[in-house]
């Protein structure tokens, strides 16, 4: 493991961490209530719109559970275009924020363009 201190971040470096923490939580939410429709016997009960199109069922279970990482991204990226600036503050007042993790690319010519 490896410590870095952050001290600024390009704001679309911060939108794909955003994002990809929303997709994530959505992928949680989105199986979590498909399963517990399933276990309560409720799938049938569920509908969605396609476009003009009305589906029911098991169908409709699957859009939704396709439909809400998606929509989770899509929340998480306008969250991250509201808070940028915010955190960026934050970074400046604390003088940075020491993360850990593996990181690669620690040499200019690593990183990918």
């Amino acid at each position: 493991m490896t410590r870095v201190k952050v001290k600024y971040i390009k704001i679309s470096s911060y939108l794909k961490l955003c994002m990809g923490a929303g997709v994530s939580i959505g992928v949680l939410d989105g199986a979590f209530r498909f399963l517990l429709l399933l276990v309560m016997g409720q799938l049938s009960a569920l509908e969605a719109l396609l476009f003009s199109m009305q589906v029911k069922g098991g169908v409709a279970g699957i859009l939704h559970l396709l439909s809400v990482p998606l929509l989770y991204g899509m929340g998480a990226v306008l969250f991250g275009f509201v808070s940028y600036f915010p955190f960026m503050y934050y970074l400046k007042c604390k003088k940075g924020l020491v993360i850990e993790g593996v990181f690669e690319g620690e040499q200019l010519e690593d990183i990918p363009q």
